[in-house]
């Protein structure tokens, strides 16, 4: 029986230089039996070689070559399909879905997913994880780099220390900061934040009046098919006093949680708070990003890929929560349900 391959594409996305599995963890997917094809250049933005790749055992490819010969495509990102080749009905895709912050399309994407016969599984839809969280959540992992990103990100705009000063010329009280959001994200920045001195509280909505917060950080990210909750309005963003920062870490091309935030942009307001659209944090820590997805990746690939065989068990609870597509269904109820009303809505059997 010829051994199954695990493709691993180049990441597309501007400003992205992640990638799903760099060359150190290739050995680890080669003890599980597995062969690895990697795209040309899939790693170069991080430095990593095609000889890096090619040493650690993986073989090199075209984006054509990987997409076809691959019965596992991991991927942060879903990889743009080739032009003229259809994915393969038995093919397996390990990706984010949560991040990929295109709701208008996002319905037609994952219909197109079904039609083929793809099995998509999305390392993101576990949700916040509990006192034990799955060793497949990617999403929480890498959300809480992001955590930590938004809270250095905060303290180097800010106008003071977030400590309490040790001399007369610093302020005598720590910086107070606010934390919007319940999430891993929302759960580290608030903990950096702490450990850097400030003194922290965390809420779900904030108050109207944000005059006391020195920072505040905003992380309620959308489901699949929805915008950006706005939960900082232009007035309330207007009470903070001059100097304070806000970082908003849901920011996108759709909005973001603060109003009339523009993605990945620093900018100060005309009462002059600086507002910071960083929906990409974890992309600033990029290897280390990769590292992590790639731990995740190899987890699944332990439940999912054994002896020389895919085993995608719909009742296995675990599988089952991120499990977008499989056998032209799409298992979730809340995935598929709003595909279902979109298509009525564009008059699509």
């Amino acid at each position: 029986m010829a051994a199954l391959t695990v493709g691993v594409c180049r990441e597309t996305s501007p400003g992205d230089s992640r990638v799903a599995l760099p060359p150190r963890s290739v050995p680890l997917v080669r003890t599980l039996g597995l062969n690895v094809v990697v795209e040309a250049g899939a790693g170069e933005d991080l430095g990593l070689s095609d000889r890096a790749y090619h040493t650690a055992g993986a073989r090199i490819g075209t984006r054509n070559e990987v997409l076809l010969e691959s019965d596992i495509v991991a991927a942060l990102r879903p990889p743009n399909e080739v032009t003229g080749r259809r994915p393969r009905r038995d093919q397996v895709l390990v990706t984010l879905l949560t991040h990929v912050r295109a709701p208008l399309s996002m319905p037609f994407l994952i219909r197109g997913w079904a039609d083929d016969g793809l099995t998509v599984i999305a390392l993101d839809l576990f949700g916040a994880p509990e006192a034990t969280p799955s060793p497949l959540d990617a999403g929480a992992s890498l959300e809480q780099l992001a955590g930590y990103e938004a809270a250095l990100l905060a303290a180097s705009l800010l106008d003071r220390p977030l400590w309490p000063g040790w001399n007369p010329a610093l302020p005598r009280t720590a910086a107070q900061a606010l934390i919007v959001g319940g999430g891993p994200a929302a759960r580290q920045a608030g903990h950096s934040l702490g450990a850097c001195g400030a003194e922290v509280l965390t809420t779900v909505s904030p108050p109207p009046d944000l005059r006391d917060r020195d920072v505040v950080v905003t992380s309620i990210r959308p489901w699949l098919y929805d915008l950006p909750p706005v939960v900082v309005t232009a007035p309330s963003l207007a009470t903070m006093r001059p100097g304070s920062v806000i970082v908003d870490m849901a920011a996108g091309r759709d909005g973001g949680n603060v109003e009339g935030v523009e993605p990945e942009t620093i900018a100060r307001t005309a009462t002059g708070v600086t507002v910071a659209g960083a929906g990409r944090l974890a992309e600033r820590l990029p290897r280390v990003a990769s590292e992590a997805f790639a731990g995740h990746v190899i987890a699944l690939l332990r439940r999912v890929a054994r002896g020389g065989s895919i085993d995608v068990d719909p009742t296995d609870p675990v599988l089952s929560a991120a499990l977008v597509t499989q056998g032209g269904l799409v298992p979730r109820e809340d995935v598929w349900g709003p595909i279902m009303e979109q298509m009525t809505v564009a008059g699509l059997p």
